[in-house]
């Protein structure tokens, strides 16, 4: 492959983003990448055989399928990486990165296992990973939080373009054919974030999958798109924000640090939105203290300006509009001691908490924080006349207090329940350099409808 070298001063937008996204740094990212490949498996395995994934599923006309999907014969590439999305992004398990403001391998490596061959190397699979979420970042870095206040969706928004880089440069494309393929993803990528609290939401992180492996489809025929389509007069930034993008900008710290340690990646413990995590771990520690939901006459949930944008509903009606309500949630912790994963799924909330919402008020008194922390503090006002607090902005999850590989590891594990030796190979295999991603499938795979 010859690049040109040229200054930056002399190259279109998307060149600059083109020879950034071929650049290649040492380091531990491939480590950090691992973990979330392990995170996506375990949260694709613990949603696969729910109804709506198995509907969709059956809508394609096949009646069981082993997730993540590769195109096949009886599943073209764009659906395969669609029902990954869907899947991955459907119990708003999977992670989370602040930049971006979206959820990364729900669309990143939805699409990357789509289009995986026998020859594709897992060290490829993980570094054109890493590629997408320097995108995903750096775009959100520029576009938020105006383009998340604004209402657009970022996992779909910027996340199909991300995943469309990833897939370039997993695929090695040459720099003409990678400008064509970020243009046509430019040109579909979309999501309203009024689908949270719906099926709509994981829709648009399916539909981010798909419209990146049709670009690439698009690209092997040979034709070819505008190939500036982040040109700072009349490209993608300027259409969507007004803003005259300068590639330049981004240039300066590519990959240093990489987003994917710097601000990192959250993963969650549970179907929640990461916006109320914070909260959640202050209302645990509350909990811990003694506190209880029938002692509180008052429950004050503190955030900075914008910090609860994504939590969307203070009254949710149903358990999906629960995942992006701290109130629900603190309520399940303050009177159970934890949440109920079940509960994020039922069609109607219990009433007791209808009736117990009343008693929290919301305010945004706290300090604005840097990118990398959530700040929610929690007041709580007791019928004995006191009050006690609880503030977090680094919750358990978050890159500042990250999961272990030994824990994602046991996570992935429990979802899989492979024998004893199955599992020697696997984790033997994620050591192996030239381990390809079809044999990590293959272990899968004889695992499809154990776990039921």
């Amino acid at each position: 492959m010859t690049v040109n070298v040229l200054n930056n001063s002399e190259k279109t937008n998307t060149e600059i983003l083109v020879d950034l996204l071929y650049r290649k740094v040492e380091g531990r990212l491939l480590e950090d990448a691992e973990k979330v490949f392990l995170n996506y498996l375990t949260v694709v395995w613990q949603t696969k055989d729910l109804p709506e994934v198995q509907d969709l599923v059956s809508s394609y006309g096949i009646k069981r399928a082993g997730f993540p999907l590769k195109g096949a014969e009886n599943l073209t590439p764009e659906r395969a990486a669609f029902l990954n999305g869907f899947t991955a992004h459907f119990l708003d398990l999977d992670d989370a990165q602040a930049h971006f403001r979206g959820h990364p391998s729900a669309v990143i490596m939805s699409t990357l296992f789509a289009v995986t061959t026998p020859e594709d190397k897992l060290e490829d699979f993980l570094w054109a990973f890493i590629q997408g979420v320097e995108l995903a970042g750096k775009f959100g870095w520029v576009l938020n939080p105006a383009m998340a206040l604004q209402g657009w969706h970022t996992t779909g928004m910027i996340g199909t373009i991300a995943a469309a880089a990833a897939l370039g440069i997993y695929k090695k494309l040459p720099v003409q054919q990678l400008k064509s393929l970020l243009s046509l993803a430019a040109t579909q990528a979309s999501g309203l974030q009024i689908e949270a609290g719906s099926n709509g939401k994981p829709f648009n992180a399916g539909m981010a999958a798909r419209d990146a492996v049709n670009a690439y489809l698009f690209c092997q025929t040979g034709l070819q798109a505008d190939l500036d389509p982040f040109s700072a007069k009349h490209g993608w930034f300027k259409t969507v924000a007004g803003i005259d993008f300068q590639g330049a900008a981004i240039a300066e710290n590519w990959l240093k640090p990489a987003e994917i340690e710097d601000p990192g990646l959250w993963i969650k413990q549970h179907p929640f939105c990461s916006a109320a995590m914070s909260g959640y771990d202050a209302a645990k520690e509350l909990y811990q203290r003694g506190i209880r939901a029938r002692e509180c006459t008052r429950v004050i949930l503190h955030f900075p300006v914008g910090g609860d944008h994504a939590l969307r509903f203070k009254q949710p009606r149903t358990g999906k509009e629960g995942k992006f309500s701290l109130e629900y949630i603190v309520w399940q912790v303050l009177n159970d001691g934890d949440v109920h994963d079940q509960y994020f799924a039922v069609a109607k909330v219990k009433a007791e908490f209808s009736k117990w919402q009343k008693r929290i008020v919301r305010t945004n008194d706290l300090p604005l924080a840097e990118i990398t922390a959530r700040p929610t503090k929690i007041t709580v006002e007791l019928k004995n006349g006191q009050t006690e607090t609880a503030m977090v902005s680094f919750p358990l999850g978050s890159a500042q207090q990250a999961f272990k590989r030994t824990e994602l590891l046991w996570k992935l594990r429990q979802q899989v329940l492979m024998s004893d030796h199955n599992w020697q190979q696997f984790k033997l295999l994620l050591t192996r350099k030239n381990c390809t991603v079809a044999q990590i499938l293959q272990l899968l795979k004889d695992r499809v409808g154990v776990n039921k």
